[in-house]
């Protein structure tokens, strides 16, 4: 909504089109979500959804599945404040265009990159290691990371109106 006043002596203007655009758009549906998608496959056709929940929450059912190491939850949990310094940052000029979704887009970048970095550093020093066994299978000793298939299936996407 635009206006013009005047009373003769001085005039008033004003553009409130933005803010419009910004109060319509914070009741809107605008989500991320933040993971691995159904569309991630392995190349024997698995889910990689499935084999990253076998990780994140572990298996009481199961004796050789992997101990519990957090790459999702953790990692966003524990890195919210950087995560929100990110976002913050950019906020400002994404609330004076009326864009909440880019607010999202960057919480989706941010968290991301957190869960990026606790593969980096072994789940922040918290993932336990893997077992003689597995570094034998792999060649390796770093935890989650084999073909690196898990990893490069994080992503995010947003949604919602526009």
């Amino acid at each position: 909504m635009s206006f013009n006043v005047s009373d003769g002596q001085s005039q008033i203007t004003g553009d409130f089109s933005r803010l419009e655009k910004l109060i319509k758009n914070l009741k809107s549906d605008a989500y991320v979500d933040i993971g691995i998608f159904k569309e991630a496959k392995t190349s024997d056709g698995m889910p990689v959804a499935e084999y990253g929940a076998y990780n994140e929450f572990g298996s009481l059912s199961r004796k050789d599945r992997p101990p519990k190491r957090s790459f999702i939850r953790m990692p966003l949990e524990q890195k919210g404040d950087k995560i929100a310094g990110y976002v913050e940052k950019k906020a400002k000029a994404h609330m004076e265009k009326g864009d909440v979704k880019a607010i999202f887009e960057d919480i989706g970048i941010a968290g991301e990159s957190v869960i990026q970095e606790a593969f980096d550093t072994r789940g922040f020093g918290s993932w336990k290691e893997n077992a003689e066994s597995t570094i034998d299978r792999k060649g390796s000793d770093a935890p989650l990371i084999d073909e690196g298939l898990l990893r490069r299936s994080v992503t995010h996407k947003t949604g919602g109106k526009e």
